[in-house]
């Protein structure tokens, strides 16, 4: 499993979309030439995410990408707020690839897992 990122989740994040680093845009396969596209996650339950990978268009110079579709409902089902950090990892199998979240919680300084 390889580690692409973790963000600690901001308001914006838990209420309307989540805003992905900009330097951790290429860690996700995205068709050239479109400006969204779908992509399935599975959490630490092994339950499946499918969440809308997005960039502004018109070769906006500063494109932010987000995600956005399942995501909320994703917040709201582990009840996540701001202050909460998400893990994002892939895996490599074949020809395709398998991408991993996790949410977790800061409890007495050590993170854990939100089922």
């Amino acid at each position: 499993m390889e580690h692409l990122f973790t963000k600690l989740l901001s308001p914006t994040d838990t209420s309307h979309r989540l805003t992905i680093p900009k330097a951790n845009f290429g860690d996700f396969e995205f068709p050239t030439g479109q400006h969204a596209t779908n992509i399935e996650f599975t959490d630490t339950t092994e339950q499946q995410w499918t969440f809308k990978l997005s960039i502004r268009r018109n070769n906006h110079p500063n494109p932010r990408p987000v995600f956005t579709g399942q995501w909320i409902r994703f917040v709201r089902e582990k009840g996540l707020r701001a202050g909460d950090r998400i893990v994002f990892s892939k895996k490599t199998e074949g020809d395709g690839v398998l991408y991993r979240i996790r949410a977790e919680r800061e409890i007495f300084h050590i993170w854990i897992n939100v089922q």
